[in-house]
């Protein structure tokens, strides 16, 4: 059997880190958008037990310092499967950009070897093998844009408008453990002071709530940020902001043309998209 696959990036329009945890993991309020930014997957079941990662285009790590390699591991561990399995990625989604491209290939795999081999489990226990892997990978699991809580686990659905996005990478990645070491902790509010809403029917409102706690710290690192950021809105963008723990920065618009014509202008800033929600 063999499937191809498309797996889709995200932008955090809203992260405020909550709090530290004894296990030094921190906790966080996040809303998140799935993006027509797609990595490309092909699975096939393999004859020999074994499993084969490899990259058609881009750049991602191999064996297994790849996370799809670890969440095939996974599930074959998970419900004992003795068959092999054999991936290509078309890799577009830039590593260490904050769009959650790994997290996206791993969920993307879970849920397709789920499907092949017909393997039942509650969305609960889905949700807790997501997590084993990294904080982003339940929100793909999840599959729409929603509302996270503590390091990742707690999801909630909310609605947003179609928005067109110019996301910018700068070509620097940055650690997630690098942006949380310079982050400067002061706990001025715990989760439940944190009011969203889980509604926004214009892009007006979601301007208004694009907050990043991450983004001084991500800017000590690569001050680039800063000045995408800053072109972005005075070139026309309703808003703009940076998604995860960095480097990209994203601007929001109203069309497609509005997006197409900001892109043109940024293309001396690294790699540009053009996307919309999904």
């Amino acid at each position: 059997m063999e499937k191809t696959l498309i797996s889709p990036a995200k932008v955090n329009l809203f992260l405020r880190v909550v709090r530290k945890r004894e296990d030094g993991y921190h906790e966080i309020v996040s809303l998140v958008d799935l993006i027509s930014l797609f990595d490309e997957i092909k699975i096939m079941d393999l004859k020999e037990d074994k499993i084969v990662v490899k990259k058609v285009f881009g750049e991602m790590p191999e064996g297994e310092d790849n996370i799809i390699y670890r969440a095939v591991r996974l599930i074959k561990k998970q419900f004992e499967i003795k068959k092999g399995v054999y991936v290509e990625v078309t890799k577009r989604i830039p590593i260490g950009s904050g769009l959650g491209g790994g997290s996206s290939n791993a969920a993307t795999v879970i849920k397709t070897l789920m499907q092949m081999w017909n393997l039942k489990i509650s969305e609960e226990e889905l949700l807790d093998l997501g997590k084993a892997l990294g904080a982003d990978v339940p929100l793909f699991l999840y599959g729409k844009p929603c509302m996270i809580r503590g390091i990742g686990e707690k999801i909630a659905p909310i609605t947003l408008p179609t928005i067109w996005y110019v996301i910018v990478f700068p070509g620097v990645e940055i650690p997630t453990k690098e942006v949380y070491s310079n982050f400067k902790f002061v706990l001025t509010k715990t989760e439940n002071d944190i009011k969203l809403r889980n509604h926004f029917n214009a892009l007006e409102e979601i301007a208004g709530i694009l907050e990043n706690d991450l983004e001084d710290a991500a800017q000590r690192l690569c001050p680039r940020i800063k000045t995408i950021k800053e072109k972005l809105i005075k070139l026309g963008a309703k808003g703009a902001s940076m998604s995860g723990s960095g480097s990209s920065v994203f601007g929001c618009f109203e069309s497609k043309s509005d997006a197409e014509r900001v892109a043109k202008s940024l293309e001396s800033c690294g790699q540009v998209f053009v996307a919309r929600s999904i």
